[in-house]
């Protein structure tokens, strides 16, 4: 019986030494996660509707990029991503900004002059579609009826961002 007891109180020891040494390892790492408040885009409020045409005239057509018009409509397996062209660079002066609407999330660089998309993560059944002109970018998650887009626009001004659901 003493041995048992002996081996359950060295097994319990070296237990809780092994705990602790492990939480002061990834203490600081565990608390940052959990302790990140909302993201710095949330903020930005949400219009209902699709967003307006621009009223300036671009630059060259605005048509969905090759990305966005292949996606499926349909629900896959597995969630579709989109991986940041090497153009979607964030500029040195950007911030880097993740909007997380209804249909997904989508990540766009704020310059002092100029915004840049760098990524957007569709939800299941969603597809993403951007346009890209002088001025004013816009990517919307849709499934053809239903969906979100975030708008941003710097002409003559410093970038805004809107976000519309539809």
């Amino acid at each position: 019986m003493r041995v048992r007891v002996g081996f359950a109180a060295v097994w319990v020891a070296t237990t809780a030494a092994g705990v602790a040494i492990s939480w002061a390892g990834v203490s600081d790492a565990v608390r940052g996660a959990a302790a990140t408040g909302p993201e710095p885009a949330a903020d930005v409020p949400v219009l209902r509707g699709r967003p307006p045409v621009p009223s300036q005239s671009p630059a060259r057509s605005p048509s969905p990029s090759p990305t966005g018009a292949r996606a499926s409509v349909r629900p896959s397996p597995r969630p579709a991503t989109a991986t940041p062209s090497p153009r979607a660079t964030p500029p040195p002066d950007g911030q880097v900004r993740t909007y997380t609407v209804r249909s997904g999330r989508v990540t766009l660089s704020i310059g002092r002059s100029s915004a840049r998309f760098v990524s957007a993560t569709p939800d299941s059944g969603f597809q993403a579609r951007t346009w890209n002109a002088a001025g004013w970018l816009r990517v919307d998650l849709t499934d053809g009826r239903h969906g979100s887009a975030v708008f941003a626009t710097w002409n003559g001004h410093a970038p805004q961002v809107q976000v519309y659901e539809y």
